[in-house]
């Protein structure tokens, strides 16, 4: 590579690799803004590869376009189906703090990050400009995967909210629906000095998924999945807080009515072999596939062969997988997790489970197959709601709230 990119307008610090296989929707979010603002951007982000220099700022491509890059190292665990022993966010703040200081040699100091645990050490640094995401309002530590760190919730959300403060942000976004944002601005308003929150949900790749019929029964055959009885699908990481044992409960009952139903589950986690051990106990080991963790376009096939997609989240910041659901025109069931109003107009393209009975949200699937079967009205709702997320709209409307990546900033 011969030419250098322009002189970055903003610093992206992600979590996740967004050039490995993307795990999470914060990872998802940085590929769509990379995908929006390409070189604008210069990347912080782990090597999952393990290919590149570490701790040094490094010319790299997206999308065949040149970027600068900065690799803190590879943090993932080589089991993706066991959960880390040290929790990952620690994992991911210690990396961020010691490769700082050579972070901030690139020339511009315009900074954007999502991660709740990165505040504090930012907060010592001065920057030019900054932008924070909340991927979601929920409190992380509260629904962390290591139940013996849930009594640290209070705290955490405290210095979360007086180090965001401290950091004077020019914009914050929130990914989650108007309501929760409003309850979050009266609850912590004084806290906050009066920042408001922007409401910026996350968005979907419109060039990978989109709606294709012809495709259906094409998709069913070279995945090996029955033509003649419903196929469900999930998408996310397999933990206790994706709501799983629901999704399992309520296939037992969805079983005696469709004995050759199949729930395919695409994604994994630490518990994994938990949820092949209870899908067994359950009797319904057969009725379910697990696929790991796939490309986009692999994605995209699983969601087309669907009849359903299925959400039986506890929480959700702004769910990246509903949205290609809706994007491939499906029919969506899901429990009330945060913008779940805004993607599923109840009985019309999905229904909303407000309780975790198993009888009760199978009963709610088997209302949604009845939609998709009396007309295509439900699909093209789908499709309707899914336009207000497509990340052809990204640049535009993240331009006109953060003045780093504005149009008139853009060199």
């Amino acid at each position: 590579m011969t030419t250098k990119p322009p002189i970055p307008d903003a610093i992206y610090i992600s979590p996740g690799d967004p050039y490995g296989a993307p795990r999470g929707g914060q990872t998802a979010f940085a590929i769509q803004a990379l995908d929006a603002f390409g070189s604008r951007f210069a990347l912080v982000a782990p090597d999952e590869s393990g290919r590149s220099p570490t701790g040094a700022w490094f010319l790299s491509e997206w999308r065949g376009s040149p970027i600068w890059r900065f690799n803190i190292g590879s943090y993932a665990p080589k089991d993706k189906s066991r959960r880390p022993l040290i929790p990952r966010r620690v994992v991911f703040r210690k990396l961020i703090a010691k490769h700082l200081p050579a972070i901030r040699k690139i020339p511009t100091l315009n900074l954007f990050c999502d991660s709740p645990e990165l505040l504090g050490i930012l907060r010592r640094y001065e920057w030019s400009s900054f932008c924070y995401r909340f991927a979601g309002l929920s409190n992380p530590v509260a629904f962390s995967r290591y139940p013996h760190l849930r009594f640290l919730a209070r705290l955490f959300h405290f210095r979360m909210i007086n180090d965001l403060a401290g950091l004077k942000p020019d914009a914050l976004l929130a990914s989650a629906d108007r309501a929760s944002i409003e309850e979050f601005e009266k609850e912590n308003q004084k806290k906050l000095g009066g920042y408001r929150l922007h409401f910026f949900p996350t968005r979907f790749n419109e060039s990978v998924f989109h709606p294709s019929d012809s495709q259906i029964h094409i998709q069913r055959r070279s995945l090996e999945l029955t033509e003649n009885a419903p196929v469900l699908v999930s998408v996310g990481r397999l933990c206790w807080v994706k709501g799983w044992r629901l999704a399992l409960e309520a296939l037992v009952e969805l079983k005696k009515r469709f004995p050759c139903g199949k729930l395919n589950f695409v994604g994994d986690g630490e518990d994994r072999l938990s949820l092949e051990a209870y899908s067994e106990k359950l009797g319904v080991l057969e009725n379910i596939r697990i696929e790991g963790f796939l490309s986009p376009e692999e994605t995209w096939r699983r969601l087309v062969a669907a009849d359903i997609y299925l959400c039986t989240s506890y929480r959700e910041g702004w769910s990246v997988a509903m949205t290609e659901a809706l994007a491939c025109g499906k029919i969506c069931v899901a429990t009330n997790v945060s913008g779940v109003e805004d993607m599923i107009h109840d009985g019309r393209n999905g229904r909303i489970v407000k309780d975790r009975d198993p009888n009760t949200y199978a009963q709610a699937v088997v209302d949604a197959l009845s939609l998709k079967d009396a007309s295509d009205s439900a699909e093209r709702l789908s499709l309707e709601l899914a336009r207000d997320f497509s990340s052809s709209k990204l640049a535009e409307d993240w331009g006109k709230l953060w003045k780093p990546l504005s149009s008139d900033a853009q060199s």
